[in-house]
Parts: structure tokens; C-alpha cells; sequence
């Protein structure tokens, strides 16, 4: 049999003022039951007590290793613990979450040398607790090795959760692609699961919740969404079209870039004008607008997969209607889920105020 506890997993936690939540994350770590781990706690200049109680669990256990950075964001943070790492394995965790006793065994065991990325199964949870709300998005092909693959393709096909944490990355696959986080943007974790999704070569994907979200501390986008929201999800669709879609030869491949670009500008779009609708924040929205629109107009020509009926019919929407208005379209594909006489008389009335036809 091999010896898992040969494989060192290093598990790296970026921490701001977490005072309140850091012994319950620790002692998730503590009490896992494969104990060949490493933890690398990141204090982003924490000014609660942060660093005094993560230094009394390093008097503990020599695996817990703590570093202290100035204030600089998450982003900074994971890769400030990046340059730490020593094991053949990366596992990133939040603060404020905690890990299933069987975390690291369960997934640990579904490496081999070919596999990138060991996907855990999330559920959400209120407060830091592993009484279960829900069960987030995980792929069906579970326990069994996925290869020759577009990974991309997959996650648009079948979604599964953009989350950075919860997932077991090969040490050689992240540093022999270079890949870290961007400082200074929200929605870092869109970028980061774009490149490992379109780098990996195997994935495999496991059966059993792995990690307990908290989403009673997630400051909700419907509750703080800022221009920022929306400059960070544009900077991150340029960054994937100028580096990805338009350096990329393989006319199959730039076509699903292409449809994650689509994808991507749909969910960015519906971020806005939902929040637009909560919260009837009308402070920035022709500014957002007029951001969106100069967006969509510079990557119109986009050449696109196709998917599904179903995104393929988003997509065309999106294509036609979009740069004339924005929040038009994002009502059209809002309604194309919604079979009631109510939303079909509405996207009658949308389409009579376009004066155009699908």
C-alpha cells in the first residue's frame, strides 16, 4: 500500500483580524485525521489579537508556522504563503471556515503523480460550525480520474463552485505554471480558477463534504457591491482575453475561452443590475453603464462555443442586445428559466422596447 504520510499537504490561511474565528479554524487543522501537514498562517497586519493567538497554538504544535505581512489584501496574503510552502501538495483555507475531521485524508487519497487538482466537496454553513445549510455545486463524475478533458468546457457544462479553497493542488503543476493571485482586485478567485482550470491536465473529483463554508461572515455582493465589484470583474475578463483568447492557436480552445468570456460578462452584468434592483442605488449605475457598455463594445468580436442550448441562447442575447442596453439583456436571459405568462408577456414588452426581434 503507499504511505500517504509521505506527502506532506501545506496548508496555507491568510488572516485578517480573524480573532474571532482563528482557534476554531486551528483546531479543525489540529485534529485532522492525516497528520503529515504543515499550517502557514498569513497575519495580513491584523490589529485584534490575531497574531498573539495564532502564536499560543505554535507553542502546541511546530506545524503551525506563522507569518506577518503589513496589510496588503488576500491576494497578497496566498501568495506570501506561496513562497512558504514545502509540501508536494497546497490546500488553501479561510479564516473564518473549517475543515471535516477526514479533510485532508479523504482527499489526500485520490492523488497519483499525474493528478493536478483533488476538487473536495463544500457546504455552506451560518456561523463557523459544520451544521450543514447547503450543499454547494460539485461535478457528478466523482472518485474517478478525469483526463483529456477541457476543464473549462466542464465547468461551464456542469458548473462547480469558482472557490479557491477546498481543492488539493500539486506543488509542481502551480510553480511549473507560475500561477498566483492578482493584488489589488476583488473576485481574485475568478482569475486563479480560470488558469488552473485551463492548465490542468487531470482533475478528479471527491464524494464527501470536505469543508463547512461560512456565510454568515461573507460580506454578500448584494450587501457592498462598489464600482470596484465591477472594474475588478472587467480587469479580470481583459486580463483572460488579451493573455488567453487571443494568444490561443487551437481554434476549438479559443472558442470555449470565447464562451467563458461570454459567461463571465453575463455574470458580471447580472451582479450590477441585481444590485441595482435590491438596493435602488442609482449613485454609480451611468457610470457602471457606461463602463459595461465600453466593455462590451471593445471584446465584441468574440468568437464562441456554443455549450448547450441553454447558454447558446444566453449568448445570443448577450451578442444583440447587450451593448445597446445592458440591462435589457441581462432581464432577457434573467426570464429564459422562468416559464410563466408573466415573464413571457414581459420579454414581449422588453423586445417591443428594443424595437428588435430574436
Amino acid at each position: 500500500m503507499i504511505d500517504f504520510k509521505k506527502k506532506l499537504i501545506s496548508i496555507i490561511i491568510p488572516s485578517y483580524n480573524a480573532s474571532d474565528f482563528i482557534d476554531n479554524v486551528l483546531n479543525s487543522v489540529l485534529n485532522q485525521s492525516y497528520l503529515y501537514w504543515e499550517c502557514i498562517i498569513i497575519n495580513d497586519g491584523s490589529t485584534d489579537g490575531t497574531e498573539e493567538k495564532v502564536n499560543l497554538w505554535i507553542k502546541k504544535d511546530i506545524r503551525f508556522k506563522l507569518v506577518t505581512i503589513r496589510n496588503k489584501g488576500v491576494s497578497s496574503a496566498r501568495n506570501e504563503g506561496l513562497k512558504h510552502v514545502r509540501g508536494e501538495y497546497i490546500f488553501f483555507l479561510d479564516s473564518d471556515d473549517l475543515l471535516d475531521k477526514e479533510c485532508l485524508n479523504d482527499l489526500i487519497k485520490l492523488t497519483n503523480s499525474d493528478i493536478d487538482i483533488v476538487i473536495g466537496k463544500n457546504a455552506s454553513t451560518y456561523g463557523q460550525t459544520k451544521k450543514i445549510n447547503k450543499k454547494l455545486r460539485h461535478n457528478k463524475l466523482v472518485n474517478r480520474e478525469l483526463s483529456d478533458l477541457d476543464f473549462l468546457e466542464l465547468s461551464l457544462r456542469e458548473p462547480f463552485d469558482i472557490v479557491v479553497w477546498n481543492k488539493l493542488y500539486s506543488s509542481k503543476f502551480i510553480f511549473s505554471k507560475n500561477l498566483n493571485f492578482i493584488d489589488k482586485i476583488l473576485h481574485e478567485d475568478e482569475m486563479w480558477f480560470f488558469e488552473t482550470m485551463y492548465y490542468a491536465k487531470n482533475i478528479i473529483f471527491n464524494s464527501k463534504v470536505t469543508y463547512y463554508y461560512n456565510i454568515a461572515n461573507y460580506h454578500s455582493i448584494t450587501k457592498n457591491y462598489t464600482l470596484k465589484n465591477l472594474k475588478s470583474c472587467i480587469f479580470i475578463i481583459n486580463n483572460i482575453y488579451l493573455n488567453y483568447y487571443l494568444k490561443e492557436n487551437n481554434a476549438k480552445k479559443k472558442s470555449i475561452i470565447g464562451a467563458y468570456i461570454l459567461n463571465l460578462q453575463i455574470t458580471t452584468i447580472s451582479a450590477f443590475f441585481r444590485f441595482m434592483r435590491f438596493h435602488k442605488c442609482f449613485g454609480f449605475r451611468e457610470e457602471g453603464l457606461m463602463m459595461i457598455k465600453k466593455h462590451l463594445k471593445q471584446l465584441n468580436a468574440i468568437e464562441y462555443n456554443q455549450i448547450n442550448k441553454k447558454k447558446a441562447k444566453q449568448f445570443e442575447i448577450l451578442k444583440l442586445y447587450a451593448i445597446d442596453n445592458p440591462e435589457i439583456s441581462y432581464r432577457l436571459i434573467r426570464n429564459l428559466n422562468k416559464n410563466n405568462i408573466l415573464k413571457y408577456l414581459e420579454n414581449l414588452f422588453l423586445k417591443y422596447k428594443l424595437n428588435l426581434r430574436l
